[in-house]
């Protein structure tokens, strides 16, 4: 991987394995919407000083974007029906989706004309969404949100696509048939990995407002 491309992560275990995986040269840290618990005040000038300090123009742009903005563990409500979630777990929903928001402008922002975003959200397939709520939230506004900024950065020949995954939606047993491939649900270093270097590559520069859905199949 160039090391023009700058990655915008969580400190989380998915996303230091995807920076690590593409060899990235440049990082910048996202808020952990877990940080400042019970304190929405607090966290809101934890995101509105974060956002502040990336207004600045970059004194170089990158020439590729990584946004993976993963936490560790499954996230708010992982597993229970959303009518057994209280609004605690919908409030930490809306802080990922803010600190989301933020890092994605911060990306546009930091791209060079021509360049390349790839955002990498985890978005359990409609067989699995069950007991993933919060966690399906997030990933459609997410996705949403790239494909408009998509439209809006195609004036400058910028490409913004997603890669969506489900490393860890995945219901024990599984519904239904299994994904065609056999090495589902994957893992970060390959078939994360290498979607995004494909979206990343010039191989791609027709390609851009699109969601390439790296998990063995099992969102076809």
């Amino acid at each position: 991987m160039e090391s023009s491309v700058l990655f915008l992560g969580a400190r989380s275990r998915p996303s230091d394995e995807l920076a690590a995986a593409l060899a990235v040269g440049d990082r910048l840290d996202v808020p952990d919407p877990a940080a400042q618990a019970g304190d929405e005040a607090g966290w809101q000038a934890m995101l509105a000083a974060w956002e502040t300090a990336l207004a600045g123009e970059p004194a170089s742009p990158a020439g590729g974007v990584v946004v993976c903005a993963w936490p560790s563990e499954a996230g708010p409500g992982g597993g229970r029906p959303v009518l057994d979630l209280d609004g605690a777990a919908w409030t930490v929903a809306e802080r990922r989706v803010a600190a989301w928001f933020v890092a994605l402008r911060a990306a546009c922002a930091r791209c060079a004309d021509g360049g390349s975003v790839a955002v990498v959200v985890e978005r359990p397939a409609a067989l699995d969404s069950a007991g993933f709520g919060p966690a399906v939230l997030v990933a459609e506004a997410v996705v949403a949100a790239a494909r408009s900024l998509a439209l809006g950065e195609g004036r400058r020949g910028v490409r913004v696509n997603t890669v969506t995954t489900q490393l860890w939606s995945v219901p024990d047993p599984l519904r239904g048939s299994p994904p065609p491939l056999a090495s589902f649900p994957g893992t970060v270093a390959s078939e994360v990995a290498g979607a995004v270097r494909l979206l990343l590559s010039p191989d791609a520069a027709g390609i851009t407002g699109s969601t390439l859905r790296a998990d063995c199949g099992r969102s076809w």
